[in-house]
């Protein structure tokens, strides 16, 4: 198993592998790996089974009368999922410590800021000590009677209880948070008689004012709130069109309106569209604007040839940038200006509107992905490396890829049973849409050995100090040695920096699932994280019909070299050329699937120099369910053609047409030749639209960057393309 960068595959060599691949799992009546493939190649992918199919599928025992069925074979790998731990009891919890005796690293924060009877109250308990569960009560404190909540409790790094209930009387309540019946930490809150609304005047000298610091409790709770906010089923394909979309839902926020201004409303609230660079930027922002938190961010280069570098630290006490039209609010005794010297439709903003503009303006037009990339060791930047174990992988931690992505991690799911564990993290796209993803090599690239990419991994943002003194505020970023050095924050670890790429996805999956797993369990995973990656490209490529549809005349401009991978407009919103590359090392991850396990069988239980039939045994029926898991209906994609109708293509088909995605990414293109249909067959007939013809040709001389799955660093020309000659050489 490999990532990008780790080793080169040329394109015939590929070709290759998938062949063997085809022989293995044997065709089913045209439906196939081996029938695709030969489609693909003859023209004919929905073809009828091609003779010699019955041999192929003996080829994996499954025609074998006397052999043992698959399912009753993969049995005997599976393990019983551990019963779920009893809800504790509010008692659990406690009595409220004396002041002294409070436990520094749990933090509790109730939403609303001023919560009213009547109305939904939230409470979230949060610490990174320890993984066991917290018990929660509340209590109105005149009468000392616990209040019935609805909970959930939640173990693991954080360790973190949410509370949810609606206050029916007004008055003094206490929160008291505790492990085995002792008292942790405690709070106290007011409910008031009527619902709160913020009318208080705008401040434009700075973006918001600071109430509290980042330390080990604050680092939890917003942890625990990224956790809630992307939670859901393992199964459940998760995407949102916006980031607002998903802070104006109460449900899964358990900041929701948490300052009584609407500014989590569907429609008067803050519209939140970030990108993928942007996301983790987005919610830092957020949490930290909602609990009057420090918050800070640097312009920083892309880092062309070398590792990126950053410049000034910009904080929320800065004054925020400001629309042309936005005036000052009005002073008591101060005169007015005369209306004449007023911009055109002048007005005071509100609350939201200076806020949602620093998220669009400042923050989204300042970073990038090159913010995530600066080298490790360098502490003139806002991210820096932690250690890869339970708590460096916590949510919210970044991962920034070698080649131009960003992720944010949002829960650690316990394996489950003979089920793996996942590591599910989130993405913004160009079109800010947001999407649930699981760890895995085709969407966490791995490549440290090429020091022009940057330091890639995973990191954590640097808290921002008060390094003043006395009525000076003075805020910096932490740099790696005081982080080191500070309680709340010894996980600073440049230990990434030297892993090459086997080791570190062995790493990854070993803290994943500890342990022995199943191996036809994690295959069954490999196999729905590329359907995955499969239905998101669906997506893309529709966007970029839609795109099309609204645009009939407009050819988009294909850039050159490196570009083609990271530019602006048009092209970077709607081809593809980076997915396409992740999907065809997807593609390859579930291919080397035998590969790994025979690299490292004890992983997975097996033991060859012991008992080498069972494991060649084992090997065969793993073969077998790759055959069955690829044909699953339920794994299979709809794509909309150019005339509209919808054509279906099995994930076998899919991997075998890995070839066509090494030139299909361009959105000039018709959606039939971007998922790979062949010229002269039915699925092709509906075909509008080619690129134009240079476009063509460039992705002719592009493609060995994806036969051999690999992403150009940047500033790389590309090769020198003799019929372009001319057009290159005016670049």
């Amino acid at each position: 198993m490999r990532g990008a960068g780790h080793s080169k595959v040329c394109g015939r060599s590929v070709w290759r592998l998938l062949v063997v691949f085809a022989l293995v799992v044997g065709c089913r009546g045209g439906r196939g790996v081996g029938a695709a493939a030969d489609g693909a190649q003859a023209g004919d992918d929905q073809s009828a089974a091609e003779p010699g199919a019955s041999e192929g599928r003996a080829e994996t025992g499954s025609a074998q009368p006397d052999r043992e069925p698959l399912s009753q074979y993969m049995a005997r790998f599976d393990r019983d999922a551990p019963a779920p731990a009893p809800a504790l009891e509010p008692a659990a919890a406690g009595k409220c410590p004396k002041q002294r005796d409070r436990d520094r690293d749990v933090g509790i924060v109730i939403s609303p800021l001023h919560p009213a009877k009547g109305e939904e109250l939230r409470i979230m308990a949060a610490t990174l000590d320890g993984e066991e569960p917290l018990a929660l009560r509340v209590e109105l404190e005149r009468r000392g009677e616990p209040i019935e909540t609805e909970q959930i409790q939640r173990a693991g790094v954080p360790a973190a209880t949410v509370a949810r209930f609606t206050p029916s009387v007004g008055g003094r309540y206490e929160v008291i948070v505790g492990r085995d019946g002792e008292g942790l930490r405690c709070t106290s809150f007011s409910v008031r008689e009527y619902h709160f609304k913020d009318e208080s005047m705008v401040d434009l000298t700075r973006v918001w004012s600071n109430q509290r610091s980042w330390n080990a409790a604050e680092e939890a709770l917003y942890s625990a709130w990224v956790r809630e906010l992307f939670s859901g089923p393992a199964d459940q394909d998760l995407a949102w069109k916006a980031l607002s979309e998903v802070t104006s839902d109460r449900d899964r926020n358990l900041l929701h309106d948490h300052l009584g201004r609407e500014e989590d409303h569907p429609s008067r609230g803050f519209s939140l569209v970030p990108d993928c660079a942007d996301t983790p930027y987005f919610l830092r922002a957020y949490w930290s604007f909602k609990r009057g938190l420090p918050f800070g961010f640097r312009k920083c280069s892309r880092g062309k040839k070398s590792a990126p570098s950053c410049f000034d630290l910009r904080t929320n006490l800065d004054p925020p940038d400001r629309r042309e039209h936005w005036i000052d609010p009005p002073v008591a005794d101060a005169v007015p200006i005369p209306a004449e010297q007023l911009p055109d439709k002048a007005a005071v903003p509100t609350h939201n509107d200076k806020i949602e503009y620093f998220f669009q303006r400042s923050v989204g037009w300042s970073v990038h992905t090159g913010n995530g990339r600066c080298a490790f060791g360098d502490s003139n930047s806002d991210l820096y490396p932690v250690a890869l174990d339970r708590r460096g992988l916590r949510p919210g931690t970044v991962y920034a890829d070698p080649y131009g992505h960003i992720l944010v991690l949002a829960e650690l799911v316990a394996p489950r049973g003979s089920a793996p564990g996942i590591l599910f993290a989130v993405d913004g796209q160009p079109d800010g849409s947001i999407t649930r993803k699981r760890f895995w090599e085709g969407n966490f690239l791995w490549n440290q050995s090429d020091p022009s990419l940057g330091g890639s991994g995973f990191k954590a943002f640097r808290p921002i100090m008060n390094s003043g003194s006395g009525d000076v505020e003075v805020f910096t970023q932490m740099n790696d040695e005081t982080l080191a050095a500070l309680q709340d924050y010894g996980d600073v670890s440049d230990m990434q920096q030297a892993l090459a790429p086997a080791e570190f996805y062995d790493l990854m999956e070993r803290l994943i699932t500890p342990g022995e797993r199943s191996p036809f369990a994690a295959q069954a995973e490999l196999v729905a994280a590329l359907a995955e990656a499969a239905r998101v490209r669906v997506t893309s490529v529709d966007n970029g019909v839609e795109y099309h549809a609204a645009h009939p005349d407009e050819i988009i401009e294909m850039p050159w070299g490196h570009s083609v991978f990271e530019t602006s407009g048009a092209w970077e919103n709607f081809s593809t050329p980076a997915r396409d590359l992740r999907l065809l090392i997807a593609i390859d991850v579930v291919a080397g699937f035998a590969d790994k396990v025979r690299r490292n069988p004890s992983a997975f239980g097996l033991d060859p120099e012991r008992d080498p039939e069972s494991f060649e045994l084992t090997m065969s029926y793993l073969a077998e369910q790759r055959e069955q898991l690829l044909a699953d209906p339920d794994h299979a994609i709809s794509y909309e053609r150019s005339d509209g109708s919808s054509w279906k293509l099995g994930l076998d088909q899919v991997v075998a047409r890995a070839p066509a995605f090494e030139a299909a990414y361009n959105p000039n293109d018709c959606p039939e030749v971007r998922w790979g249909a062949v010229e002269g067959q039915d699925e092709h007939a509906t075909c509008d639209r080619r690129a134009p013809d240079d476009q063509q040709i460039k992705m002719r001389y592009y493609r060995v960057w994806f036969a051999e799955r690999r992403r150009p660093s940047r500033g790389d020309e590309g090769p020198e393309i003799p019929e372009l000659a001319e057009q290159q050489a005016a670049l």
